[in-house]
């Protein structure tokens, strides 16, 4: 009994506090909100010194990566110029030369080759080999792995070309897997040309292949401070080295990385495997080869994790507590606002008899209060809109009455047409006829979109009538096949253009004028040219008449109108895409075209 006492005190105490909040102002509930949520900040400023101290170290291992693969890219080049240097040793030597030179060289001149490119292979370790071949199919050469490549004899030709391409020039040539009698290595070459210093003539060329430990010796004390891998490739995406071995003369022409890589440096976050990196890399100007340095971000990261996690944990339960009060009081805010929204959706569905039932005096039910006016407001507002509508309608019919009937012309026009045949005049009662349905098409704005046969159809109908006028000074060649009348555009495409070559393009001809209609397919486009043998215009009136169909610039009255409105109408139609293009020459003619989509295409598709 005493526990539903209790509970029933509870119960209005509850009911009490409740009625005493929610008349407060929404300042007040918010105040109230934000007491219970003082712990945010703390959460947001641990948060975001977590973020910032992870997001630091991260940006300070991409540019330590960044600055030490640039290093390592420039000590690589050092090496490899070292290499160009040393191919280019023998040019020095006026003796070695005229040995390499001799068609019938001596025992002791050849002694003294091979012991001129066993001193080259002794200037850098990881040089395993020398080749010089002359011009008479002798090969001098050093080994420190006592045994040449199993594929020489293949080799040398395509080294022949790559030696006569680079003319003198030393060319690199990327990481192969090279086999010998003994064994097996990678390594990359370096070829050059051997000249004449009198005439410049070839005489042959020299070749060193260079195992790719020179390159593995930079590269392993890095990978070992990053815990991560290097990759080099050539300009062809070929792997010239590969710090794990396992990509070493692979192509990587789809690989993320050469895709993101579009720079001359720069890194990326990528994910390899499921694993998560940070790849810096870097081209060379020299080689042209690109280096990658993949971080694992785990690795770059570990001690920022450690301290994230730390802080997630101590402010967790915080944010913990601070929801419950968020969300319980959050739900008492908005209850009455999702109140206002359901009437708010009656309402937009039509309903006005609707009204929010307020309680309280909190800004929430002043909001309420003040939208059942609004309701009424619109109701009232909705009234007066059906009452002028109705005179408008009244204003519209008289307006209507006053205006003139086009059948009153197009019954006129059939009246005058009628007399001229009662008195035998055929031409005049043809040209009444002609203009007409000239009249009935133009004036018709029921059907504002037609097809290419009923716009042909005008356009029949108005050179009619201007050879009536000119004596049949004009011919039009209609070269559109009856397939493509049934193409949709828009009324009155053909007329103006034709119109526009007939006031201008034969004004001071007194032969005949030619105009030619063709239709070109391009696409899911479809261009149409109106082209005519006229006087054409000068680059000048050329550049006026694009220029006003820009809207850029305005021409004297009257003139280029017909042009403009038609590219007007096509692109307020159809897109900025369509629309026409003038192409002319003073004495050659014009030539418009006309580009419209397909419509027939695009309805099938």
């Amino acid at each position: 009994m005493r526990k539903g006492i209790n509970g029933s005190v509870f119960q209005r105490l509850a009911e009490r506090s409740w009625i005493i909040f929610a008349n407060l102002n929404m300042q007040q509930k918010l105040l109230i909100v934000f007491l219970f949520l003082v712990c945010l900040p703390v959460v947001m400023v641990s948060y975001a010194s977590s973020y910032y101290y992870s997001r630091s170290i991260k940006d300070n291992t991409i540019a330590y990566a960044t600055e030490s693969t640039t290093k390592m890219l420039l000590k690589l080049d050092d090496y490899v110029t070292d290499l160009y240097n040393m191919s280019a040793m023998p040019l020095y030597n006026k003796e070695f030369l005229e040995m390499l030179a001799d068609p019938n060289i001596e025992l002791q001149k050849s002694k003294s080759i091979y012991t001129y490119i066993e001193n080259l292979n002794k200037i850098k370790p990881e040089t395993m080999s020398v080749y010089v071949f002359d011009n008479y199919g002798r090969v001098y050469y050093n080994i420190k792995s006592l045994s040449t490549r199993n594929n020489l004899d293949e080799i040398k030709g395509a080294w022949a070309e790559i030696a006569a391409r680079g003319s003198g020039r030393p060319q690199l040539v990327s990481t192969k897997e090279i086999s010998t009698y003994k064994d097996s290595y990678y390594a990359f070459s370096v070829i050059r040309q051997l000249k004449q210093t009198t005439d410049m003539s070839p005489i042959g060329y020299i070749v060193f292949d260079t195992n790719i430990t020179a390159i593995n010796r930079q590269m392993q004390d890095f990978d070992a401070v990053t815990k991560g891998k290097t990759i080099l490739v050539d300009e062809s995406n070929m792997v010239v080295f590969d710090s794990e071995g396992k990509l070493a003369t692979k192509n990587l022409s789809n690989d993320e990385s050469l895709r993101l890589a579009a720079a001359d440096r720069g890194s990326f976050p990528i994910e390899v495997e499921g694993k998560s990196y940070i790849c810096t890399y870097a081209k060379s100007s020299l080689t042209n080869w690109k280096m990658f340095v993949y971080i694992p971000v785990e690795e770059a990261t570990r001690q920022a994790a450690v301290t994230r996690n730390i802080t997630l944990i101590t402010t967790g339960v915080f944010v913990t507590i601070a929801l419950l009060f968020a969300i319980a009081i959050s739900y008492a805010l908005t209850r009455p606002l999702i109140k206002i929204k359901t009437l708010m959706q009656e309402v937009q569905t039509g309903n006005l008899e609707v009204s929010f039932n307020q309680k309280y005096r909190d800004e929430v039910g002043m909001l309420g209060r003040h939208f059942n006016i609004m309701v009424n407001r619109v109701r009232e507002l909705l009234e007066e809109v059906r009452w002028t509508q109705n005179r408008k309608k009244e204003a519209e019919y008289a307006a209507l009455q006053s205006q003139i009937n086009p059948h009153f012309i197009y019954n006129t026009l059939e009246t005058i047409r009628m007399k001229a045949e009662m008195n035998d005049d055929e031409e005049v009662a043809d040209m009444t006829f002609t203009l007409g349905k000239l009249l009935r098409y133009g004036v018709n704005h029921e059907e504002q979109r037609v097809t290419v046969g009923q716009e042909l159809a005008h356009l029949n109908n108005y050179m009619l009538l201007q050879n009536m006028r000119f004596a049949n000074k004009f011919q039009l060649i209609n070269e559109i096949p009856q397939a493509d009348y049934s193409i949709p555009c828009i009324k009155l495409m053909f007329q103006p253009i034709v119109e526009n070559a007939v006031h201008y393009a034969f004004k001071n001809r007194l032969g005949e004028g030619l105009i030619r209609i063709s239709i070109v397919h391009e696409g899911e486009d479809v261009v149409f040219i109106v082209e005519d043998d006229g006087s054409g215009m000068d680059a000048q009136r050329l550049k006026a008449i694009r220029e006003h169909m820009a809207g850029t610039r305005e021409l004297p009255s009257g003139k280029g109108i017909g042009l403009r409105n038609v590219n007007d109408r096509i692109k307020l139609q159809y897109g900025e895409l369509y629309g026409l293009h003038v192409e002319s020459g003073e004495n050659k003619g014009t030539r418009v075209t006309i580009r419209l989509p397909d419509k027939r295409l695009r309805e099938e598709g």
